[in-house]
């Protein structure tokens, strides 16, 4: 019956998009422009640099006195062939989406600005683009050509030649780069076989990236094979990619360390005295993910890792464990002044502000403003805490649950992602179980994250203590020191004092053993995450975000409009599994638009802002909630050891019913009446205390 619903409200969903108007012409290549700035630039001799580059090493750009670096940038034109779009608003788009990708690149490549503007180690990089429409000598003008196979894009000074840089094999997004990751959903909810849905999908997309470069039908088909193979390749090499893999493998085998030397065990007796039975265990699991507020990835792994032997005892389905896990991280990390996140999230729209009368630095007070609004963190959170304290569960969880009460943690036929050789693992009979065995390598790897954050952050602790004890100074260090690098290497610290304390407790060859069993049923779970990166790759050639974005963007009626961005950021995240893309791509477009709409509205255009930017922020989190496709789903199923597509299926209720009460509760009255959020947020409480106890039952009593 869950199948059925699901595949129904698939199949809704899939409708309600071919009854979207297509978009004008030019919309589509505007909202690409910015990629060509990767390019190399057109001309004689081969050492030429990208786009990027050259633009920036112009005179249009110079380091100001206060030491920020400024772009002066007129306006953009955009013409299809030789023939000039008739419409402004495409032009705009177009600069938009240079703007947007310039800023990226100046967030990315802090080295090469702090060598070409000679900046020291110890001042911030801070580049701003001046809005300058009316070009003069020492603003530059930008110009993208669309033709049949090339998007071009160029800058030009008045009356000199410009310099261009062009996409060959380039095409406009259409309605066909929404289906690979359709089909990998579709066929992961129809036969819960996550790795031949998504292989599936990035098999289908890399044939449709093929021929709509130009390649014919049975060409196409015939290679698409061998370029999977590319794709796959392109994220083998990526060093995020590998570091992740990494921090996971570390863990891991951390893990299977403190398992054998009877760290967990001396942890988990300590625990079972306040945790003695499921509930509390639930709420210890709960309180843990609401402690690891700093990086999600590292909420997943350490928190799932950490109390699934505890919960296995107390009969926890696997699912309802990776719930609590899955729906702690994201959520904390993402309202948490204090995490990876907030750097990221501010940096996506706070140079929109101006549009809005405001200035760039007041990013993080904007930010401050939308956590009221931010119902979907907020209520997640809160629902998460009333069924752990309540014991109770409703739709596929409550079956899960029941399940697990009658001794099956896992249902007939799943397939974790951690296999039975790990989590049976136990401690070798000769040591005695110690709390602290597990507690100095676990506080060794937070330790040494936050140490290498904080030095990559603040550029080799070169900013000074008053800068650094500072909102902003904190998170522009969380921010800048964010990544993989930290936490692999946090992990790998941990797996090395737990060795060593392993070894001082009287286990010799047991040790490689005890990290071996770990990890050697991870291959179906690192293919998983790999298939999952590659249809993120897949769907950025094909342009499905930008697609899905500028298909829908177009209509937005003033006072929905919170309403539809987070119904158009949840749908771009669960499309493509990112909810840090959808923020990227959603959050500049917001401030402008939602101003202006605002200022013709009793609302207003500044109220209309702050609650536009919490609708993206929460919307893109719950995509990433719902989407099999997401790497923090993923990550979520391996740290529990449960099998994935059962995850996602018995988190999509939940996740539906705080989505719906973040809408009814939350944005509707926000948008429509202008309500106190904090009312909104009492409301929100009470409705979902209300579910609970109406629709939810425990265990025991469903089996009554």
């Amino acid at each position: 019956m869950t199948r059925l619903i699901s595949l129904l409200a698939f199949a809704a969903l899939v409708a309600a998009l071919f009854f979207v108007p297509e978009p004008a012409p030019g919309q589509l290549a505007a909202a690409q422009a910015g990629k060509a700035l990767y390019e190399t630039v057109e001309g004689p001799g081969e050492d030429r640099p990208v786009l990027w580059q050259s633009l920036l090493s112009t005179r249009s750009c110079s380091r100001r006195d206060d030491g920020t670096i400024e772009l002066r940038l007129a306006g953009s034109l955009l013409r299809i062939d030789t023939t000039p779009v008739d419409d402004l608003i495409v032009h705009e788009k177009a600069r938009q989406s240079v703007v947007r990708e310039l800023r990226a690149i100046a967030a990315d490549k802090t080295g090469w600005f702090r060598e070409h503007f000679g900046i020291d180690a110890a001042e911030p990089v801070t580049f701003e683009i001046a809005d300058q429409r009316a070009a003069g000598s020492g603003e530059v003008g930008l110009e993208t050509v669309v033709r049949d196979g090339e998007l071009e894009l160029g800058y030009r000074f008045p009356g000199e030649e410009p310099v261009v840089a062009r996409i060959t094999g380039w095409f406009e997004p259409s309605w066909i780069s929404i289906l690979p990751p359709l089909v990998a959903i579709f066929l992961a909810i129809l036969f819960r076989m996550p790795v031949l849905s998504l292989f599936s999908g990035v098999l289908l997309g890399s044939i449709l990236v093929l021929h709509a470069a130009g390649i014919a039908a049975g060409a196409a088909l015939r290679d698409g094979a061998l370029n999977v193979r590319g794709y796959f390749w392109d994220q083998f090499i990526e060093p995020e990619r590998y570091m992740i893999i990494l921090f996971v493998v570390f863990m891991l085998a951390m893990v299977g360390v403190l398992t054998k030397s009877g760290g967990l065990r001396g942890v988990m007796d300590g625990i079972s005295k306040l945790a003695g039975n499921a509930k509390r265990t639930q709420l210890a699991t709960y309180l843990m993910g609401l402690a690891v507020f700093f990086d999600d990835y590292a909420n997943t792994i350490l928190v799932g890792s950490t109390m699934r032997p505890l919960s296995d005892k107390f009969k926890i389905a696997r699912e309802k464990l990776a719930y609590i896990v899955d729906s702690t991280a994201a959520p904390v990390a993402g309202i948490s002044i204090f995490s990876t996140w907030i750097a990221f999230e501010v940096s996506t729209f706070s140079a929109q502000l101006p549009d809005a009368g405001l200035a760039p630095s007041d990013g993080y007070a904007v930010f401050m403003q939308t956590l009221p609004y931010r119902f979907y963190c907020l209520f997640t959170l809160v629902f998460v805490g009333l069924l752990v304290i309540t014991g109770r569960d409703f739709g596929p969880m409550l079956t899960a649950q029941k399940r697990a009460a009658n001794g099956k943690i896992l249902r007939d036929g799943a397939k974790p992602l951690v296999g039975k050789a790990a989590t049976d693992l136990a401690h070798d009979p000769s040591v005695t179980p110690r709390a602290r065995l597990a507690l100095v390598p676990l506080i060794t790897f937070v330790t040494v994250t936050l140490f290498e954050i904080v030095r990559v952050g603040s550029n080799g602790f070169a900013m000074s203590l008053s800068e650094v004890f500072t909102i902003e100074g904190m998170t522009a260090i969380l921010y800048g020191g964010s990544g993989s690098r930290p936490l692999m290497l946090g992990a790998l610290a941990g797996l090395i004092v737990a060795s060593l304390m392993a070894f001082g407790a009287g286990l010799r060859g047991q040790i490689p053993s005890a990290a071996w069993a770990t990890l050697r049923s991870m291959g179906i779970a690192i293919v998983i995450l790999y298939l999952a990166w590659m249809i993120g790759a897949v769907c950025g050639d094909l342009g499905t975000a930008s697609y899905l974005s500028v298909l829908l963007q177009e209509h937005l009626p003033a006072i929905l409009l919170p309403v539809i961005l987070f119904g158009l950021s949840g749908l771009v995240a669960f499309s493509t599994g990112s909810s840090w893309s959808t923020m990227t791509i959603l959050l500049p477009l917001v401030v402008g638009l939602a101003y202006q709409l605002g200022e013709g509205h009793e609302i207003g255009g500044a109220l209309l802002v702050v609650i536009s930017i919490g609708a993206v922020l929460e919307g893109a989190i719950f995509g990433d909630h719902c989407s099999p496709i997401s790497d923090t789903t993923v990550m979520s199923s391996i740290a529990s050891a449960s099998d994935h597509i059962d995850h996602v299926r018995t988190q999509m209720p939940y996740a539906i019913t705080t989505m719906l009460v973040a809408l009814v509760v939350g944005y509707f009255p926000a948008a429509f009446l202008g309500m106190n959020p904090f009312i909104s947020l009492a409301l929100g409480v009470a409705v979902l205390a209300g579910i609970v106890l109406i629709y939810g039952k425990r265990p025991e009593q469903a089996n009554a």
